[in-house]
């Protein structure tokens, strides 16, 4: 089977199995997307004073909806890799493989440290 053909479902199933039943929670998914999301803010020189302004705006308008919300982070992401050149297909399945080759023992650990700060369930 081609990886990329059901790629986040394979990634769903290997992180429920990881990280059991929390895996399949929308709250713990969302939070490990923000973190991602900053961390790529970071190593784009994104200082977190530009972070916190973009926090405070962002929350000091109605929610959006969860499917269109998802729609423009998916849309906007796609941009900035076409805008830097990366092939966020290749990556990704990249990353696939890469965490499948940390032992879960090591993955119980960093999220056990996560749920220690509160940014883990």
């Amino acid at each position: 089977m081609d990886t990329q053909i059901d790629r986040p479902g394979r990634f769903l199933a290997w992180a429920r199995e990881t990280f059991g039943e929390i895996a399949l929670d929308p709250r713990e998914r969302t939070l490990r997307f923000v973190e991602e999301a900053i961390e790529l803010a970071h190593a784009s020189d994104v200082d977190h004073v530009t972070l916190q302004a973009i926090i405070k705006r962002v929350y000091a308008r109605p929610a959006g909806g969860v499917p269109k919300e998802m729609g423009q982070a998916l849309a906007t992401l796609e941009l900035l890799a076409k805008a830097t050149g990366i092939d966020a297909d290749a990556e990704a399945t990249k990353e696939f493989y890469r965490v499948q080759s940390i032992p879960k023992d090591e993955w119980e650990r960093r999220h056990s440290a996560k749920v220690a700060i509160g940014i883990a369930s």
